[in-house]
């Protein structure tokens, strides 16, 4: 009826939908615009992995012709990237974070629209750019045992981030490749804020552990911090290694050993095998 077909109009006019036809005519013609997704979160872009890799995005992009509009996201928004797509103003979308459940994933796999993910997503129709973390996580932890040390305390972030679990994975991995386990007690998972992460380190202390593998650059420059305030030495007292490595810890003394990744060179490859789906 004429009623219910102007409570629609109505309706999508209130949220902004527009049809898929109308959406297809307007990515038919290119803007040269590629939006960036990246988390919201205090300080994020402190964090050199997010950094590197927007500077490679950035640097591959211009070489193209191509510029960036870049999102800053909360976990489970969408409205910011729908208002994006809605209005025709973007040829495609780099998702810069993954979560086991990803919202964003899901948003965009049902748009008329190019999009890659830097890290891993569990939809294997996706495409993905992203460094071999799982051999890389699983090395540094069996060059540990190789060399005899065995009770091995690990101190992770956000278990529902998808680079925790491939973290996780290696490490769990190495264990297995020397027909051991690793003491479970002795993993520390969710360590999101510097308090957690103290608490952590001070348990780990307590608890005779050999070694701590931290999982990224940030934890690890926390776990140092604390080991200062109760004067605990590295090496001497505990050893002490990261899952990632980055300028925080270049002047850590004593050293300490690290995975490194090029995480510009991993912008660039996202983005130019964007612009060719493009």
């Amino acid at each position: 009826s004429s009623e219910t077909r102007e409570n629609i109009l109505r309706y999508c006019e209130m949220s902004g939908y527009r049809s898929k036809a109308t959406l297809d005519k307007k990515w038919m013609t290119r803007n040269y615009n590629i939006t960036v997704v990246m988390p919201s979160e205090q300080e994020i872009l402190e964090i050199p992995f997010f950094y590197n890799c927007i500077m490679g995005i950035c640097n591959a992009a211009q070489e193209k012709g191509y510029h960036i509009i870049l999102l800053s996201l909360r976990v489970g928004e969408l409205q910011p990237l729908k208002s994006v797509l809605t209005q025709g103003k973007t040829d495609g979308v780099i998702l810069m974070r993954t979560w086991v459940t990803d919202v964003t994933i899901e948003y965009l796999s049902a748009q008329s629209i190019p999009f890659i993910v830097l890290g891993n997503s569990q939809d294997s129709t996706v495409q993905c750019v992203d460094h071999d973390t799982v051999r890389a996580c699983k090395e540094m932890t069996s060059y540990l045992i190789g060399r005899g040390i065995n009770r091995i305390a690990l101190i992770g972030g956000n278990i529902e981030h998808t680079v925790t679990q491939k973290r996780l994975a290696g490490f769990r991995d190495s264990f297995t490749l020397f027909g051991k386990k690793p003491i479970e007690k002795l993993i520390y998972l969710n360590c999101n804020i510097k308090e957690t992460v103290y608490n952590a380190a001070e348990k780990v202390i307590n608890s005779n552990a050999e070694c701590i593998v931290c999982m990224d650059d940030k934890i690890c420059c926390q776990v140092l911090e604390k080991f200062q305030a109760i004067q605990v030495s590295v090496p001497k007292d505990i050893k002490l290694v990261s899952f990632y490595d980055s300028y925080f810890l270049e002047h850590c003394k004593p050293a300490v050993t690290s995975l490194r990744f090029d995480e510009a060179n991993l912008g660039i490859i996202a983005c130019e095998e964007l612009i060719g789906r493009i």
